[in-house]
């Protein structure tokens, strides 16, 4: 009979020095991808072999694939041998940061590699984006696209690209205002997914806005929900967490409770909350690069207080608590 002691000896075996929690059920290890200066962020649950890095993601439905991946065959035979059985078909385990592969839209062209396009789309797209306060350097550091053809013709592509530079999602934002929907998105869960990852560094203060359009008027370490929320469970959350990130929140004004809420969960977490002022704009993307730039400069220290006001400023008039 396999014994919890005999999995935590073939964790030992397999990845070093291990650290068992309360319960017993799971225990901590230095990551096989990125090690984090030696501290254990790879959290491996022995009842169900799911895994889960804190800092750089890296996470399976079962420790398997990353035994494959990062260790020897040794090692592969032995959980496969013990904790898996003869049978098990090894191909049938990959990584699940793997598992839902995001492809640009078919016809992608870059706009900043087009301007001079005779194309009236494409000239159309490339006035939308210099509309919303972008630069020619922002259409190269961001990627952005469109196609001439299809169902993204007329509409902004904005690529992500994870920390080692592969596709990760992308937003396609319509220029019409009578499109039916002004949004197509890729086929990815969003929790899973931190926007824009390749030009944050979680060791700085870390902007979060609701959308990329909103990413793109900061420029400087700025991130979004993509509409997701920020759950203990999302990938940006928790990477957030592992690197005790300070953060400045600036969701849009339909967001205010939410937002307090969140920053109210960060807090909790130790990390440092700051609350951009809309002032009169709805939105970060109504906003110029400047008024952004000093709303940030000024933006207050997150304390409970904040939420609790909002709280009750949003208590009608009249209504009983």
């Amino acid at each position: 009979m396999i014994t919890f002691s005999d999995k935590i000896a073939f964790v030992k075996r397999a990845f070093g020095s291990a650290s068992v929690d309360n319960s017993g059920r799971n225990v901590a290890v230095r990551c096989p991808s990125c090690g984090h200066k030696s501290k254990k962020k790879f959290s491996i649950n022995l009842d169900n072999w799911r895994c889960h890095c804190w800092v750089c993601g890296l996470k399976g439905k079962t420790v398997l694939p990353i035994l494959k991946k990062y260790k020897d065959s040794d090692d592969v035979n032995f959980f496969l041998k013990n904790f898996y059985g003869e049978k098990i078909e090894k191909d049938n385990y990959s990584l699940e940061k793997s598992e839902d592969l995001v492809s640009l839209p078919k016809g992608f062209i870059l706009l900043a590699d087009n301007l001079l396009s005779l194309d009236p789309d494409v000239r159309a797209c490339i006035r939308y984006v210099y509309r919303r306060d972008l630069s020619e350097s922002d259409l190269w550091k961001f990627m952005l696209g469109t196609a001439k053809q299809g169902r993204f013709r007329r509409r902004i592509i904005i690529p992500s690209f994870d920390l080692d530079g592969n596709l990760n999602y992308f937003v396609a934002r319509g220029i019409d205002d009578n499109i039916r929907r002004k949004y197509l998105n890729a086929n990815a869960h969003k929790k899973s997914i931190i926007f824009n990852e390749i030009n944050l560094d979680f060791n700085s203060e870390i902007l979060i806005t609701e959308g990329p359009f909103d990413v793109m008027k900061s420029g400087k370490n700025t991130t979004c929900l993509l509409g997701s929320g920020l759950s203990e469970r999302s990938a940006l959350f928790c990477k957030i967490v592992a690197n005790g990130t300070p953060v400045v929140l600036a969701l849009d004004f339909d967001m205010k409770k939410k937002e307090q809420e969140w920053a109210k969960l960060l807090f909790s977490y130790g990390c440092d909350v700051r609350i951009l002022n809309l002032g009169k704009r709805s939105d970060v993307g109504e906003m110029s690069k400047r008024e952004l730039s000093d709303q940030l400069i000024s933006a207050p220290v997150w304390n409970d207080n904040d939420r609790l006001k909002i709280k009750i400023n949003s208590i009608n008039s009249g209504s009983l608590i």
